[in-house]
């Protein structure tokens, strides 16, 4: 590569339309870069923070309009084509050197066959949508995405021989997750940062990044903490939250769920209070909410209905609850439980070796189609480690199953059956061996990425 070339920045769009894409496509990018030192990458295009903080200059955040479910999407249609065709004029007008696209098909796979009819540009999808599905046959759907790419590169083995097997140039790197997925504190920092008792149970609390998900999750998560207070001495709960966009909604909803519940259980804390009110706690200070900066308090502002004067080691039924921005991996390696929704969350607390109850709520609308739809979309399983296995490893509860009463009772049934908990993570060890293959995915897939942009 002469001088002038490897001075000439590698100019990049990019469309990620949810967030578990906009973190493969910050750490793509990122990977992107480390190769071609010290030749500079541009890149622009649809993302979230993690791209933005990859060096993406977003033209539009997509975090606000992530969604799920026909119902949900159709509210957001006219302004999703809108923002649609407006790419499609930006990559003619702009022509990068390459289109990067990760999952989002209805929205991605017309800008990538815009893009190749027009000669813009090579095309470069990274987990093609749908690349979980095993056993998945070739569909008109499967046939398009073929059609919107020049290379699409996929997390899956099995995705890569169905891809191939319709004329795509599919390449299969090993899930990137395996690099991604590492807890960032020590453990004795994490524990000492939110006053956790690391010999004590932790079960974690995964309630998604989307909006409309916390709205509808997060409230079953925490009655259902609300009950293994009363059931398992000395439990603890963190929720892992991906930004602190959503702190407010998160912290509303605790106290919400709190004030209309008739336990004792969790103890917390929400709004600009808390720093104020950690300089007040009791002295040594137990920890009943906490935030990344460490601040600690005791409940007694929110224990109204206490006696003045009740030590709180001797009010009935408390239990620690800390709220973690940014920390969703160090969450999950500390934890001894996890009570997760749906989707990539179950694939990280896989990767490390956790045990689950995956759950999912969403609107009315969505409960009514998913009634309609739910023997037509023939889905056997909507958690990852089930899909893989092939099996019910790890309950399932959607919509109106998924109660506080009913998460409560899986999540104390596993914490209390070790042995099943330890032969659960040796079948989890294997899936992630025979499935995912080996780390490294990120760089073979920049890799990729830098060859079809030199052959192109």
């Amino acid at each position: 590569m002469s001088d002038s070339i490897s001075q000439k920045p590698l100019r990049i769009a990019i469309m990620a339309g949810e967030p578990s894409g906009d973190r493969q496509g910050a750490a793509l990018l990122n990977a992107l870069r480390e190769l071609v030192h010290p030749r500079p990458v541009e890149a622009w295009g649809i993302g979230g923070h993690c791209m933005a903080e990859a060096g993406v200059v977003l033209r539009y955040n997509s975090e606000p309009w992530a969604s799920i479910g026909l119902a949900d999407t159709l509210l957001k249609l006219p302004f999703l084509l809108a923002v649609r065709a407006e790419m499609k004029r930006a990559v003619r007008r702009d022509r990068p050197d390459v289109l990067v696209l990760i999952d989002a098909g209805a929205f991605n796979v017309p800008i990538g066959r815009a893009a190749r009819a027009g000669g813009a540009c090579p095309v470069f999808y990274y987990f093609p949508p749908g690349s979980w599905r095993r056993g998945a046959t070739v569909r008109k759907g499967t046939r398009k995405v073929v059609e919107a790419a020049d290379r699409i590169v996929t997390p899956f083995r099995w995705s890569e021989a169905l891809l191939k097997s319709a004329g795509a140039d599919a390449r299969f790197v090993g899930h990137p997750l395996l690099d991604l997925v590492k807890p960032v504190l020590p453990a004795a920092e994490f524990y000492e940062r939110f006053g956790l008792d690391p010999h004590r149970p932790l079960v974690a609390l995964l309630p998604g990044s989307r909006r409309s998900e916390i709205k509808h999750i997060l409230p079953a998560l925490i009655g259902a903490a609300n009950e293994m207070t009363r059931r398992i001495p000395g439990v603890q709960f963190a929720l892992a939250l991906s930004s602190s966009s959503q702190r407010s909604l998160v912290e509303d909803i605790i106290v919400r769920a709190q004030a209309s519940s008739r336990l004792p259980g969790l103890m917390t804390l929400a709004g600009g209070k808390l720093a104020h009110l950690a300089q007040e706690a009791l002295a040594p200070p137990i920890p009943l909410l906490a935030t990344n900066e460490g601040l600690t308090l005791d409940g007694r502002t929110l224990s109204s209905d206490q006696p003045e004067g009740v030590p709180i080691r001797e009010r009935a039924g408390l239990a620690p609850l800390v709220i973690c921005e940014g920390l969703t991996w160090d969450v999950l390696a500390r934890s001894d439980l996890v009570l997760t929704k749906s989707g990539t969350a179950t694939l990280e607390a896989m990767i490390l070796k956790k045990p689950m109850v995956i759950v999912y709520r969403g609107s009315a609308l969505m409960g009514i189609e998913w009634r309609l739809r739910r023997r037509s979309l023939n889905i056997a399983h909507i958690g990852l480690p089930n899909i893989l296995a092939g099996e019910r490893l790890f309950a399932e509860l959607l919509q109106d199953d998924a109660t506080p009463e009913a998460i409560a009772a899986l999540g104390v049934e596993l914490l209390l059956q070790p042995g099943r908990i330890l032969a659960l993570k040796e079948r989890l060890t294997e899936l992630v061996r025979s499935n995912l293959g080996e780390p490294g995915g990120v760089k073979r897939a920049a890799a990729l990425l830098l060859d079809l942009i030199e052959t192109k």
